[in-house]
């Protein structure tokens, strides 16, 4: 697996409060004196986010819980993972691990930190296995962001209960795995809980969860080589061109999307 070469300037701009994507999965979300990080992926990336309060781990899949780049993290960070995945980085010296679910709750510097329930296989090297998946809800300054991890073919009644629990301004949804966008594409009728979603279904869990803006995550940024890393993006756009989905917002890497309050 190889960083895909397209917008790595990772600029980010001082201002109110905005989302940052880094690539992958990894983004930056600073609202008001709060700054968190989202499943960081490579090291410089990490360290160009600065210091953040708290980084918040989705799931223990090895692009999403990196131990690698976890090193890379100021050691007074709050790290927050999924329940089962605290033995995974006992060892890395964070001054403080928490481990959470779907529905518990805690502050952080200021910031409500709220984990929900998202849809993707468990485990960490084996399907069903612990640790537990989940997504978060941040909010602080009047600013609501949602992040889903990963997300499968699976029952996605659950970001309707997300959407009418949390106001959001911003949703981070996934488009693409790792491989060509027309495998996953052949496989959406088996509800296969291990592929992940394409940028129509992430449209729809947009729509669901009545989010004033989405920000299209994992994609472009690993690739196998099997395929176009643009092709997510590509169908994407011809969503948005049908739709009229305004409130889908394409970033490249290291491009900050500002958040204005409800």
């Amino acid at each position: 697996m190889s960083p895909a070469a397209t917008g790595d300037t990772l600029a980010l701009p001082p201002g109110g409060p905005s989302v940052t994507w880094l690539g992958h999965a990894t983004a930056l979300a600073e609202l008001g004196t709060a700054r968190v990080l989202f499943d960081p992926l490579f090291r410089s990336r990490a360290r160009r986010a600065g210091k953040v309060d708290a980084v918040l781990v989705t799931h223990s899949h090895v692009d999403h819980l990196n131990r690698w780049t976890l090193k890379a993290v100021d050691r007074d960070t709050h790290l927050v993972v999924p329940t089962g995945a605290k033995h995974v980085v006992a060892d890395l010296g964070f001054r403080q691990v928490t481990e959470v679910g779907p529905g518990d709750a805690l502050e952080i510097a200021g910031m409500e930190v709220h984990a929900v329930e998202t849809r993707h296989d468990q485990g960490r090297w084996r399907k069903g296995d612990k640790p537990d998946v989940l997504g978060y809800v941040v909010r602080a300054a009047g600013i609501g962001v949602h992040h889903a991890g990963d997300v499968d073919f699976s029952d996605h009644a659950v970001f309707d209960d997300i959407g009418k629990r949390h106001a959001i301004d911003i949703t981070m949804l996934p488009i693409g795995g790792m491989m060509p966008l027309r495998w996953y594409q052949r496989r959406r009728h088996l509800l296969d809980r291990g592929v992940h979603i394409d940028p129509d279904c992430a449209v729809d869990i947009f729509e669901r969860l009545g989010a004033k803006q989405m920000v299209p995550v994992h994609w472009g940024t690993l690739n196998l080589r099997f395929g176009s890393p643009r092709a997510p993006r590509l169908r994407l756009e011809q969503l948005m061109a049908e739709r009229g989905l305004a409130g889908v917002k394409i970033l490249a890497h290291g491009e900050s999307l500002p958040a204005a309050a409800r």
